[in-house]
């Protein structure tokens, strides 16, 4: 969960469907820089410098999520142990300068689909 220290950002407004540049512009902003955001009645949102860090992002993130409503469930309403602010700025650093392991995970995955769905590439 680390990963995504000082990398989420959170948008309470809902405006409807983003159909217009004006709602888009509005998300774009609420996202404040931040990689990731989580959007009042729209669910979440995940970018990157290329397909293979965001799907990397989104699949971790997922993770992190289960796991946290996990710890909170097995607490049974007791405070989590919360990570020093130095600490998750440390290990938030590390992994920021670590992505090839994003790219060697999504070229798996597709390796995967290659083999186990042959011709996913052409499906529209």
């Amino acid at each position: 969960a680390l990963r995504f220290w000082g990398r989420i950002g959170y948008d309470d407004t809902y405006g409807g469907i983003a159909l217009d540049e004006n709602e888009g512009a509005r998300i774009g902003r609420a996202m404040e820089g931040k990689e990731v955001m989580f959007s009042a009645s729209h669910g979440v949102t995940v970018t990157g410098a290329t397909m293979a860090w965001a799907f990397d992002d989104l699949y971790y993130l997922e993770r992190a999520c289960m796991h946290q409503g996990l710890a909170m469930q097995a607490a049974g309403g007791r405070p989590l142990r919360e990570i020093a602010e130095e600490d998750c700025r440390a290990v938030a650093t590390q992994i920021a300068g670590e992505r090839a392991q994003s790219d060697l995970f999504f070229a798996a995955i597709k390796r995967r689909l290659d083999h186990e769905q042959p011709g996913w590439r052409s499906k529209s």
